[in-house]
């Protein structure tokens, strides 16, 4: 069996390398969905001879079911360009796909914020589905949080995916305004209640006690609590851009 492996990038010139050297042995495909990169990505892809399309990102599902389409063998793993394969997870995936009992898998990923790897605050093991038998996969759903959709059974696979979300706060910032901005946009189509101020202050604590304290991002130290932090400022920013487009 054969694997096709698509990739999401957007300005990923510091991470792309890394990504498509860990699925460089396990890949008879390697399909690249670019979002209108203006730095080196496109150019240091190349010598992966990897299939190049352009897409501007309007929403997550759209764009890896965009590289779907562009796929040819038997099963399909999708990847973002800030992704991994451990070598472990890179075997164990290969062999797996001449097995018939599952028709697509799940994976743990774990986070690395700042360099760290987090294993508290809701972080672990953040199972993936990524995985798919391409004749039985349906395609992807939902703007940011995207769901598969898929005809058979789901498998779990032993080994973990690696995530470098972002190494510094400019990085988790720039990460943090191009999603919350799609979030946005989603709870305003779907009729979100009016914003108050009350409210915003509500979710706000509600998601750092909850990170921190419920699901123990404590016992990360001083990166688990910046982390609960920034979750709790991306609440701020969701609800702040779902108020400007209620005033409209």
């Amino acid at each position: 069996m054969s694997l096709s492996v698509v990739v999401l990038t957007h300005n990923s010139a510091n991470q792309i390398i890394s990504c498509l050297n860990s699925i460089q042995s396990l890949a008879s495909e390697i399909i690249i969905i670019d979002d209108n990169s203006v730095d080196n990505t496109l150019n240091l892809v190349k010598k992966f001879k990897a299939k190049v399309y352009s897409r501007r990102l309007d929403d997550f599902s759209s764009q890896r079911n965009f590289g779907f389409a562009k796929t040819s063998f038997d099963w399909v793993l999708f990847l973002d360009s800030d992704e991994r394969l451990t070598p472990s997870l890179a075997r164990e995936i290969k062999s797996v796909l001449s097995r018939k009992e599952y028709h697509a898998y799940r994976m743990k990923r774990l986070n690395y914020f700042f360099g760290r790897p987090i294993k508290n605050g809701g972080y672990w093991p953040d199972w993936q589905t990524r995985l798919f038998k391409r004749s039985t996969f349906a395609g992807y759903l939902g703007k940011i949080h995207e769901t598969p959709n898929f005809r058979g059974n789901l498998g779990s696979l032993n080994n973990h995916l690696i995530h470098y979300s972002h190494q510094n706060l400019s990085q988790g910032l720039i990460k943090s305004a191009y999603w919350t901005k799609l979030e946005a946009e989603a709870f305003f189509q779907a009729n979100h209640p009016p914003i108050t101020w009350w409210r915003i202050i509500k979710v706000m604590v509600w998601e750092f006690c909850s990170r921190f304290f419920k699901k123990k991002g404590f016992l990360d130290g001083y990166v688990g609590f910046i982390e609960s932090l920034i979750q709790a400022i991306n609440r701020f920013f969701v609800y702040q851009q779902i108020w400007e487009l209620q005033q409209q």
